[in-house]
């Protein structure tokens, strides 16, 4: 209702009126004609929905039937659909490896990327050489070194930030899950005496959900009035206070770590100073990473929070309900858990994470069947691009892959609809045969990307942070699996089932799940 009465307000005044109408002569008709012209040959998908108004709330409503549906009837070949960030060219699986290879000048992923988290509005921003890079080159290949710090920090948070659950006690888990997600993070991030800080927690969680919030909220407005509906988005100005706050935040501290490096003192083990070190002149090996503004410095750890919390905190969520709605694979799970760590002397280290495959298996079934996007390997096409089969793909349109279809397709996983704990540790065991073929069955790691799993996306900007994640939220699930017993409120037979708005797939927040502390 009050979206409805939003758009009233704005129609009906004659000034506003025609500046709409402006803006949609100047600003989208003229430069994306040449392009509608383009992708009317391309057979559309959700014709049978009617007007594009029509089509464009049929998305917004049930998305993934309508990939379900384009799936259907163009499995292999190149169609357009309506999304609520208008047409776009869906392309099958079987390019991907061929578009992966394609440059960044012809396939740009960025400026498909500022779309959908509307950078315009939002000040997001869709990519930073620097913050990749040191991501790749500092974080990553850190993770052997860093894993015993995240692992005692995921046992302080969990004591700390779940009650005692001494009797079956129903927890809302996902409220709990972000504030042990960005705790644990931050002790990476910040370092150990910030990362409990309330005006570091309340910044990153609060502004992750802002950020998602308004872009859940501008999605609703057509492409054209959307600089408009932007006026009647007030999570646009929440963030823009979270931006403030952590700059006030983090500046004092940015200062006082170079004023410590002029010094040469012996400096923090974090994030923050892997950072620092690479935005001095001389220690940067790419000039084009190059950081050295205050303000930027401390938006980009807001940046980082922001990436690591929400989806870190989103699919620990949607793991733990799957557990809890088949609580028989517990006990499996702990058993498996407790062997490993007897095999390494207590130590959760990265190989002790590696030898945990049902726990992997587990969190690679539950991040399929509950996809945080329905599309991804989204692109914007820079110039005409012609493939190997003569396909072409005219500049100025946005491709992207059918994800959600894809994962569901029984040609790739046999009985897609079922939610199957033990399917990829079967694989990786050799205890079930490899469906699509991999000539490593590794291939089916949570942390492995491949054109028949996106959930980290595909080729070179899969997410450069997915290995910290996984280490992360495998701590997390093996903690509280070896403390807790977990399963559904009484009444509830089934999992719950998420929340879909356009493409976007999130578990329900507010639900409640039980955990009881085990006794040994």
């Amino acid at each position: 209702m009050a979206l409805a009465a939003s758009y009233t307000q704005v129609l009906s005044d004659p000034v506003v009126l025609v500046s709409i109408l402006a803006a949609i002569s100047v600003a989208f008709i003229a430069p994306n004609l040449l392009s509608y012209w383009a992708l009317g040959k391309y057979p559309l998908n959700g014709g049978q929905y009617g007007s594009y108004p029509k089509r464009l709330m049929a998305f917004i409503s049930h998305a993934e039937q309508m990939y379900g549906e384009g799936y259907g009837k163009f499995k292999n070949a190149v169609y357009r659909m309506t999304t609520a960030d208008g047409e776009r060219l869906i392309v099958p699986n079987t390019y991907l490896d061929e578009l992966r290879q394609r440059p960044d000048s012809e396939i740009n992923n960025a400026k498909a990327l500022k779309m959908a988290i509307e950078g315009r509005y939002t000040g997001m921003s869709a990519d930073s050489p620097f913050l990749n890079h040191v991501v790749k080159a500092d974080l990553t290949r850190n993770l052997p070194r860093i894993n015993p710090r995240l692992s005692e920090e995921v046992d302080r948070s969990v004591k700390t930030e779940l009650p005692p659950c001494e009797d079956w006690t129903p927890i809302v888990i996902n409220q709990a899950l972000l504030r042990i997600v960005a705790i644990v993070s931050g002790h990476i991030f910040l370092g150990p005496e910030l990362c409990r800080r309330e005006e570091y927690l309340h910044a990153s969680i609060n502004y992750t959900v802002d950020v998602f919030k308004a872009v859940r909220a501008l999605k609703k407005w057509p492409t054209v009035i959307r600089p408009f509906g932007a006026w009647f988005t007030p999570e646009l100005a929440s963030i823009k206070e979270h931006k403030q706050r952590a700059k006030e935040f983090l500046i004092p501290i940015i200062q006082e770590r170079r004023a410590m490096m002029a010094r040469g003192e012996e400096m923090p083990d974090d994030m923050l100073q892997w950072m620092l070190e690479k935005s001095v002149p001389g220690h940067n090996p790419t000039t084009e990473t190059k950081m050295e503004d205050d303000a930027e410095m401390a938006f980009l750890q807001l940046t980082l929070s922001m990436a690591a919390i929400h989806t870190t905190s989103m699919t620990a969520t949607h793991i733990l309900y799957d557990i809890a709605a088949h609580p028989e694979i517990i006990s499996d799970l702990r058993d498996e858990i407790k062997t490993v760590l007897k095999e390494t002397d207590g130590v959760m280290s990265t190989h002790a994470l590696f030898q945990m495959k049902l726990l992997d298996s587990v969190m690679r079934e539950s991040q399929r069947v509950n996809p945080l996007s329905m599309a991804r390997f989204a692109r914007y096409v820079e110039k005409p691009i012609t493939l190997r089969d003569g396909t072409n793909l005219p500049a100025g349109v946005v491709i992207e892959a059918p994800h959600v279809a894809i994962t569901m397709d029984p040609e790739f996983y046999p009985e897609p609809e079922k939610f199957d704990p033990y399917r990829f540790y079967r694989i990786r065991t050799g205890e079930a045969a490899d469906p699509i073929g991999y000539k490593n069955t590794e291939q089916y790691q949570f942390v492995t990307v491949t054109k028949e799993n996106m959930g980290f996306g595909y080729g070179r900007h899969a997410c450069p942070g997915r290995f910290f994640a996984a280490n992360e939220i495998k701590l997390i699930m093996a903690r509280l699996l070896l403390d807790y017993d977990v399963k559904m409120p009484e009444g509830q037979t089934a999992r719950y089932k998420n929340l879909v708005v356009g493409p976007s797939v999130i578990p329900d927040p507010k639900r409640e799940i039980l955990l009881k502390r085990v006794t040994y």
